[in-house]
């Protein structure tokens, strides 16, 4: 009968840049994308906890500018990649938002839903039933 009164323990195993980088050498291609992917969220989400100032939307009056440059321009961006791509369902149009911004550390599920809104507002698509999406440009 296993001992049931003490808790497992756990050991971490902190490694240095070279044995990590050593040991991903065995990774398969993809798995590589996949942790790349992966240390990039996690960077990240570290700057912005370290550096809450520089994210978009919490901005200083002077930025206030460049902030609404670069949110129109990611809807400029997000409007041209969608009209190629012409997804016929919501989903897969959320799919390809978040495939969008998969290497710039990834998109909430918030931010999808503002973007569509906006790309709805701008007249560009509209969702109707059973989440079909119509194009109207």
């Amino acid at each position: 009968m296993p001992d049931t009164s003490r808790p497992k323990r756990t050991f971490f195993v902190i490694m240095e840049y070279n044995e990590i980088a050593k040991a991903c050498e065995g990774l398969s291609y993809r798995d590589k994308f996949r942790l790349a992917q992966f240390l990039i969220q996690m960077a990240r989400k570290e700057e912005e906890l370290q550096n809450p100032q520089s994210r978009i939307g919490v901005s200083k009056d002077e930025n206030c500018k460049d902030t609404a440059v670069s949110e129109s321009n990611s809807i400029e961006y997000v409007m041209e990649r969608i009209g190629k791509l012409r997804p016929g369902k919501k989903k897969t149009l959320l799919n390809s938002i978040q495939a969008m911004y998969q290497f710039q550390g990834g998109i909430s599920e918030k931010d999808q839903e503002t973007i569509i809104a906006e790309l709805q507002e701008r007249k560009f698509l509209r969702i109707e039933s059973e989440n079909r999406v119509v194009y109207l440009r």
